[in-house]
């Protein structure tokens, strides 16, 4: 601590009326020295004393307290310094500072921990943290870091050096994968084309490197790529929705970190145009519901065809007049069929214009992969009704032949609550919907194992009900009265939301998808989580393939409150792993989990390196070095000195103190002033009497 005494004014009047009496009194003086009158020194000098007394001249006693100099020292935890030696070399670092500095009154060390899991921030904190500090106190800046830091800035000026200390190893070895060009959506039926580049500094460009790219399906392919060099990588896109796949490149025995070996290739499948084929039997108010529904979605292509008359009937009107266009059976139902999503029969009737044969066409489209609905109304268990039909047959419902008239309201039963469906117009479990009354609905009774009826009508009977049949899907609406929804009869319905919800079901849509199952990452990364939404048959086990060993792992399903079923599987390893869930029914079901912590930052490099810092830390002036081959020494240097050296770092004196004011002592105090005055004045008075 360091005490002076420094002479201070105080005015007591405004510095410009102190002036102007100045030169008044400066003016007095010069007349009675002109005018050589008796006692012109005393009243000069009394002039004087007065303006010094207005001056209030003071001296304060101050005292000066040093303050510490700060360092910075930010210590990299990512993901990274998990690896080989180097949370050990950062620690040992640490350790060495603390060393140094604990002991030194003059020396603030302050020490913070950077965490990171998907990317290393540096210097975000750094600018937190010196947001907090006087930036004149600041002596320096240390960052123990393996170099892979992924905020630096255009531009720092720190005033202070800035230190980096590189943890691992300059003979690391780390191959990897890296994406170059992703994939973002890719039409369904093509292929998604990746950018990839396999990266292994040790070899020269072109050498092949061998590689294996796990689909969804379960198909292990086995291929070469060039080594630093950018190439190309297909997959299919076999359906809407994510769409996933894994490559994957051996590690070396002395590889650094073999996580970034493996890169995910994930894309998402759009159907170009979702086309439909709409039959309607004779013309009726649900058919424009249907039509409305289907043309006012951008993404559907429909074609409507209404049979108003069989073929055989004629009459003499000329072509160029009729309103009608020959139904072109052979083209839809034998070269288009195929084309299309799905096909709805809405109140169709064998009327001799499709030849039943065209008929198991369609149950052939269906189990291949297609989706057909049939809407009915009464014709439907007719003797010339659809019923009778090989396509009533793979319908999951059986027709009584009775047709019920008598009012109701559909309602969403238990399974249709958990069904996609119908689980978003369920609403309250308890008391009645506000929706409006049907009045007709073909008895029927629910078949086949495959079979999930949501809806229900009359007594309880089926109403909408939903099937897989092969890879394809059919349901069956068993009233013809969805039209009065949509007129807004009796307060109307969720027709719209139900009928898109149902016909894109019908077309695989991902989201709609019953049974799913979901998976999650657990809070300490140790196991993967499941939920499965199931209807039918209770869930037994869970099983996983280890991305790495393909070692199966199975855990038990348990129910939870909400009605689902979860299973808790401990598997560490990430990457894309294959899950399958099998019930009571010993019926399974596939997922696919990605763990996307593989494609963070953080892990696509890993290697120790010093130059994406190099720069920043020679326009800062600071000192970067690899504490493999030992820690620098640390020195004070001032402000106008070199601040690093080959082997040394400087930390800048600063040369900050504190100033504590003490007491206050006037020059001239007022009693002392006064009696001055008197004195002057006395003997300015004797000297005037003479």
């Amino acid at each position: 601590m360091n005490s002076l005494q420094d002479l201070q004014i105080t005015p007591l009047i405004a510095p410009g009326w102190l002036g102007i009496l100045a030169v008044i009194s400066v003016a007095l003086i010069l007349v009675l020295i002109a005018m050589r009158l008796h006692g012109g020194v005393w009243r000069a000098a009394m002039m004087a004393l007065l303006l010094v007394g207005l001056i209030a001249p003071q001296f304060t006693n101050q005292s000066h307290e040093k303050l510490s100099d700060i360092i910075l020292v930010l210590a990299d935890r990512s993901d990274s310094q998990k690896l080989g030696t180097r949370t050990a070399q950062t620690d040992r670092a640490i350790e060495a500072l603390h060393r140094q500095y604990d002991a030194d009154p003059d020396i603030d060390l302050r020490i913070e921990d950077i965490p990171g899991t998907t990317e290393t921030d540096m210097f975000a904190p750094l600018d937190r943290l010196l947001a907090g500090i006087p930036r004149e106190r600041l002596a320096g800046v240390i960052m123990i870091t393996d170099g892979q830091v992924h905020d630096v800035p255009a531009g720092l000026q720190l005033n202070a050096p800035l230190h980096v200390l590189i943890t691992g190893s300059r003979d690391e070895r780390d191959r990897r994968l890296q994406m170059r060009q992703n994939v973002n959506y890719g039409i369904v039926g093509k292929n998604a084309e990746f950018l990839v580049e396999a990266m292994d500094p040790d070899l020269p460009p072109g050498t092949p490197i061998d590689v294996t790219l796990l689909q969804e399906d379960g198909t292990v392919l086995q291929f070469t790529l060039p080594a630093n060099q950018k190439s190309s990588v297909t997959i299919p896109i076999t359906h809407a929705g994510p769409v996933l796949a894994e490559l994957r490149m051996p590690a070396l025995a002395d590889e650094a970190d073999a996580s970034n070996n493996r890169l995910i290739l994930e894309t998402t499948g759009v159907r170009d145009r979702l086309r439909v084929l709409l039959l309607s039997g004779e013309p009726h108010p649900g058919e424009r519901a249907w039509r409305n529904l289907l043309r006012a979605d951008p993404g559907v292509d429909l074609v409507h065809f209404t049979i108003l008359r069989p073929p055989e009937k004629g009459d003499d009107t000329p072509i160029n007049e009729l309103a009608l266009i020959p139904f072109p059976i052979r083209d839809l139902f034998e070269v288009r069929l195929k084309q299309f999503d799905l096909v709805i029969f809405d109140r169709y009737q064998m009327r001799g214009v499709l030849p039943v044969q065209y008929l198991d066409k369609v149950v052939d489209y269906v189990r291949g992969g297609g989706a057909a609905l049939v809407v009915a109304g009464p014709e439907y268990v007719a003797p010339d009704g659809l019923s009778n039909t090989v396509l009533g047959d793979m319908m999951p419902v059986t027709a009584t032949g009775r047709v019920l008239e008598q009012a109701f309201i559909p309602k969403v039963n238990d399974v249709g609550r958990l069904h996609p469906v119908s689980s978003a117009i369920a609403g309250p479990r308890l008391g009645p919907h506000k929706w409006g009354h049907w009045y007709r609905q073909i008895e029927t009774r629910q078949t086949g194992a495959q079979a999930m009826t949501v809806m229900t009508g009359i007594n309880d009977l089926p109403l909408l009900t939903l099937s897989r049949v092969g890879d394809g899907r059919a349901a069956i609406l068993t009233s013809d009265q969805m039209w009065l929804w949509q007129r807004g009869h009796d307060g109307g319905g969720p027709i719209a939301e139900l009928l898109r919800r149902l016909s894109h079901w019908l077309m695989k849509e991902p989201a709609l998808e019953e049974n799913t199952i979901e998976t999650s990452r657990s809070a300490d990364g140790a196991a993967l989580n499941l939920i499965w939404r199931k209807i039918g048959a209770d869930p037994q086990t869970a099983t996983a393939l280890d991305p790495v060993t393909s070692r199966a792992i199975q855990a038990p399903f348990t129910r939870q409150p909400d009605q689902t079923w979860q299973a808790s599987i401990p598997i560490k390893q990430h990457g894309l792993i294959r899950v399958t869930a099998r019930d009571a029914d010993g019926k399974s079901q596939t997922a696919l989990h990605v763990d996307r912590d593989a494609l963070t930052s953080e892990r696509r490099n890993t290697t120790s390196t010093e130059e994406i810092l190099e720069d920043i830390v020679t326009r800062n002036n600071g000192y970067m070095g690899r504490i493999e081959d030992g820690l620098p020494s640390l020195r004070q240097v001032t402000a106008n000195e070199k601040w690093h050296g080959s082997n040394w770092a400087g930390m800048v004196k600063t040369n900050s103190y504190r100033t504590l004011i003490g007491t206050t002592t006037s020059l001239l105090p007022l009693p002392a002033l006064a009696i001055a005055g008197i004195i002057l004045c006395l003997f300015g008075w004797r000297r005037e009497t003479r």
